[in-house]
C-alpha cells in the first residue's frame, strides 16, 4: 500500500562527494541547497493534513515551531485546548460504554440472530476501547511524538550539512488514504441509518456517528503511525546508499570509469575510498540516531497497535462472517449489509496492509546496513577496522517493530491475520449451527408433545 519504485537523483554542485544510489525500489530524492526557494522546507509539510487533523482532534499537541529544524512544545493555552477535547472524548467514551450496557442501544441490533448481534456488541466495544487507548496514549506520549519529530529534523539538519542535500519524501499517501478512510466511515453512517425501519432516537444517531469517528480517527493514527515508518525507511536507505557506494563492486565500477573518456550523460563515479572513514563515521552515528528513532516509535506506538490490530481482526472476522450469513442465508440478500461488509473489510485491510508494508520497509532497511557493510571494498586495516567495530555492535541488535512484543510486524503479517480469520470464521460458523439445531429442536419437542397431552386428559377424567 505505500508508494512503489523510486530513484535518485542528484543535482548542483555539492560540497563534498556523495555516491549514487544504483537502488530500484526505495525513492530518496536529493536536491541542492542552491535550488530551493528561500523558505526552508522540510517533512512537515509533506504531513500536513494529517497534522492538522491530529493536532485539532487532540491526538498531537499543539506545538509551536521554532525553525525548520527545531519544534517546541505547546504553550498553555494550546495544552488547555487539549485538556478539553480529551474531555469532551473520555465524557463521550462513558456514555457509549452505558448505552452499550444499559440497553439504549438495542435499536441497532437489527439481526434476529443471537450469535450475530453478540458478535456486533463486542465490535462496538472494541471500537470505544481501541479510541480511548489511542487517545490516552497520544496524550501519555505527547512529549515523545515531539521528541521524534525533532530528532528526525536534526538528522535531516546533519545531512544537509554533510553533503548538502535536503532529503524528500514521498508521502502523498496519507491524503490518499485519510480520503479513504473518510469515504467508507460516512458512507457505513449512511448505509446503518437506511438499514433500520424504525425511526431512530437521539441516542442511536449518537452511537452510530461517534462510532464511526472513533473508528475513523483510530485508522488515522494507524496512517501516522506508518508515515513516521516510512521517513525512517527513507532515511535508512540513504544512509544505506552511501555506504554502498564504498562497495566492492561500486569501486570496481569506479576503475572502469577512470579507463574511459566521460561523456555527458554519465553519472558521476563513486567516491574514493580516501573518503570512507570520514563518511562511514558519519554514517554510522546517524544510523545510531535513526535506531534510537525505530526504538521510540516502536515503544510509543506498541500498544495502540496491538489494541488496534486486535479489534481490526475481529471486525474482519464478524464481516466474513455477515458476508458468509447473507450469502448463504434462505432469506433475501440485505444489499445494505453487504455493503456494509466490503466497506468495513477494504476499510481494516487497507489500514493493516499499509502499517505492514511501512513497518517491514523500515525494519529491511535498517538490517540492511550491516549487510552492505560487510561487502565494502578495503585495502587497509584502518578500513578493516572501522568495519568490524560496527559489525561486532550491530550483529547482536537485529531490529524488529512489534506490537507491544506479542508479535512482529512485517511483510507477513497480514497473511498471518487472514490465517487466523480464517480458524476462528470456523468457529463462529459453528456456533451458528448449534444455535440453529437448538432452535429446530425445540420446534420440534412441541409438535411432538402437543397429542400426547390432549391424549392423556381424557383418560384422566375417566380414571377419575
Amino acid at each position: 500500500m505505500c508508494p512503489g519504485p523510486l530513484s535518485v537523483t542528484m543535482k548542483g554542485t555539492k560540497m563534498k562527494p556523495s555516491p549514487i544510489l544504483q537502488r530500484q525500489t526505495d525513492t530518496i530524492v536529493l536536491n541542492d541547497a542552491t535550488t530551493r526557494t528561500p523558505k526552508m522546507k522540510n517533512f512537515l509539510n509533506d504531513i500536513t493534513s494529517i497534522l492538522f487533523i491530529l493536532k485539532a482532534t487532540g491526538l498531537m499537541p499543539l506545538y509551536e515551531t521554532v525553525s525548520a529544524y527545531e519544534l517546541a512544545p505547546p504553550k498553555t493555552l494550546n495544552r488547555l485546548y487539549s485538556i478539553v477535547v480529551h474531555f469532551m472524548v473520555h465524557a463521550m467514551t462513558i456514555f457509549n460504554m452505558y448505552n452499550l450496557f444499559s440497553g439504549g442501544s438495542n435499536q441497532l441490533f437489527y439481526s434476529y440472530r443471537e450469535t450475530d448481534n453478540i458478535n456486533y456488541w463486542i465490535e462496538i466495544l472494541l471500537c470505544i476501547v481501541t479510541y480511548t487507548t489511542t487517545v490516552f496514549m497520544c496524550s501519555k506520549n505527547s512529549k515523545a511524538f515531539l521528541k521524534i519529530l525533532n530528532e528526525t529534523l536534526k538528522v535531516d539538519e546533519e545531512i544537509k550539512g554533510q553533503f548538502s542535500a535536503t532529503i524528500t519524501n514521498d508521502c502523498g499517501f496519507a491524503v490518499k488514504f485519510i480520503i479513504l478512510i473518510l469515504v467508507f466511515q460516512w458512507y457505513i453512517v449512511l448505509l446503518k441509518i437506511l438499514l433500520i425501519n424504525e425511526p431512530l432516537t437521539v441516542t442511536s444517531y449518537i452511537i452510530i456517528c461517534v462510532y464511526s469517528i472513533q473508528n475513523a480517527l483510530s485508522s488515522i493514527f494507524i496512517v501516522y503511525s506508518s508515515i513516521l515508518l516510512r521517513l525512517l525507511s527513507v532515511r535508512f536507505a540513504y544512509l544505506n546508499s552511501i555506504i554502498n557506494g564504498y562497495t566492492y563492486k561500486e569501486q570496481q565500477k569506479s576503475r572502469k570509469f577512470r579507463t574511459r573518456i566521460p561523456s555527458k550523460d554519465q553519472t558521476a563515479p563513486p567516491p574514493p575510498m580516501s573518503n570512507f572513514p570520514e563518511d562511514s563515521l558519519f554514517a554510522f552515528r546517524m544510523y545510531n540516531k535513526l535506531l534510537r528513532l525505530y526504538k521510540s516509535v516502536n515503544e510509543s506506538c506498541s500498544l495502540i497497535l496491538v489494541v488496534y490490530m486486535g479489534y481490526a481482526f475481529y471486525s474482519i472476522t464478524t464481516t466474513t462472517y455477515n458476508l458468509f450469513v447473507q450469502i448463504t442465508t434462505q432469506v433475501e440478500m440485505s444489499l445494505n449489509v453487504l455493503q456494509i461488509c466490503f466497506a468495513l473489510l477494504l476499510s481494516h485491510t487497507a489500514m493493516l496492509a499499509l502499517l505492514s508494508r511501512c513497518s517491514g520497509e523500515a525494519t529491511d532497511q535498517a538490517n540492511l546496513t550491516s549487510q552492505i557493510l560487510a561487502r565494502v571494498y578495503e585495502k587497509s586495516k584502518e578500513y578493516q577496522n572501522i568495519v568490524d567495530k560496527f559489525l561486532t555492535k550491530s550483529i547482536k541488535q537485529e531490529m524488529q517493530f512489534t506490537a507491544y512484543g506479542f508479535f512482529v510486524i512485517d511483510n507477513s503479517t497480514l497473511f498471518k491475520i487472514f490465517s487466523a480469520v480464517t480458524t476462528y470464521l470456523v468457529i463462529l460458523i459453528q456456533f451458528k449451527q448449534l444455535e440453529e439445531s437448538k432452535t429446530e429442536g425445540l420446534v420440534g419437542q412441541t409438535t411432538t408433545t402437543s397429542p400426547i397431552s390432549l391424549h392423556t386428559t381424557p383418560m384422566n377424567e375417566t380414571t377419575q
